[in-house]
């Protein structure tokens, strides 16, 4: 049977009896065993390599995403709409491969694109938009080995282990920031968890004066050291701003923040970032990634961090797949030479 027509039989088969579903309200959605194995079937039929054919790849996801099951390929289409919970939505019951592969010691290579995770993870990324790379960002790769690295154990990146990851919005200094981060399990670590802090809950807990001064352009932020260590950002545009850290409606507020990178142009601003992080520390979602297990985080309505956890280093830590999502690929189309899927580290 040819790739086209495995793709058609997939589209035909009806998803099993409501009784066998459960369905989990709110920021989880739940696969059933149906579901994950018709994910897992898709998955298979992605003939081409994201680290060196992406836009073939991405076309090839993008395809089969119509194969989804329609429980959730509805689900994350509210998602992408704007009908979020706690500013995330975490999918269990991705399919695995038979070995899970060890963690690689750097994140320089593409380990985690071969798996059929990953896949299931491109797949459903395009149910929510468009997967992109940045050429400043984990070497380029569409998919990007999560691993924790000796070197980079005290470092304020996603190599880290030793440091907690600090509060942030993904690349907060760039205009071209991804929508949504998303961020699948191959292998868990009990310890390491995701924190999550909404901006709409944030604002429950901030007075009408801060959610006002949130709202003016009263910080600035420099460069990522991820995007500086590539060398390929030019120095004199290592700091932006001055921006707000709020914008948008006011009853579901957008945010921009990175506690390590941003800092108020006066007094009364820095005390009003400090004010921001101090919430955190008491509202914050923590999750643990399991295995089979991916999350994708509004990168507009939600910020984020890591735990300090204990790496080993010897294969066995916690190895994510992490890739970038935007729901609008025109946005960044003067930035993707040929229009292809990576954003330049120039306009970054």
């Amino acid at each position: 049977m040819s790739p086209v027509e495995r793709l058609r039989s997939l589209t035909a088969r009806k998803p099993g009896p409501a009784s066998d579903r459960t369905d989990v309200p709110g920021s989880v959605l739940a696969l059933d065993v149906a579901e994950t194995a018709v994910l897992a079937e898709a998955a298979h039929l992605l003939a081409c390599a994201p680290d060196t054919e992406p836009e073939d790849f991405c076309a090839q996801a993008r395809r089969a995403a119509g194969v989804v099951p329609g429980r959730v390929r509805d689900r994350l289409a509210a998602f992408a709409w704007g009908c979020v919970t706690d500013g995330h939505l975490l999918i269990t019951g991705l399919p695995l491969p038979e070995r899970v592969p060890p963690a690689p010691p750097t994140n320089h290579g593409c380990v985690a694109a071969g798996t059929v995770t990953t896949r299931a993870q491109a797949i459903l990324n395009e149910c929510v938009g468009h997967t992109l790379a940045y050429e400043a960002e984990g070497h380029g790769h569409l998919f990007q080995d999560v691993v924790p690295s000796r070197a980079h154990a005290r470092t304020q990146t996603s190599q880290s282990s030793e440091a907690e990851l600090d509060l942030h919005t993904e690349q907060a200094f760039s205009a071209l920031r991804p929508d949504y981060l998303s961020l699948a399990c191959l292998r868990g670590a009990p310890d390491a968890l995701t924190f999550l802090l909404p901006a709409k809950d944030l604002c429950t807990v901030l007075t009408a004066q801060e959610r006002r001064s949130l709202r003016e352009p009263l910080w600035t932020t420099t460069v990522d050291q991820s995007f500086l260590d590539t060398g390929l950002i030019l120095s004199a545009r290592v700091v932006r701003g001055p921006m707000p850290i709020l914008r948008g409606a006011e009853d579901d507020p957008f945010i921009v923040f990175d506690h390590d990178l941003m800092r108020g142009i006066s007094d009364e601003a820095e005390v009003l970032r400090t004010t921001v992080q101090q919430r955190y520390l008491v509202r914050r979602i923590g999750l643990s990634l399991a295995p089979g297990e991916m999350v994708l985080i509004d990168n507009r309505r939600a910020m984020h961090g890591r735990s300090v956890f204990a790496a080993r280093y010897d294969g066995t830590d916690r190895f994510v797949s992490r890739s970038f999502v935007t729901a609008d690929p025109a946005r960044s189309r003067h930035a993707r030479p040929g229009n292809g899927r990576s954003v330049a580290a120039a306009f970054c």
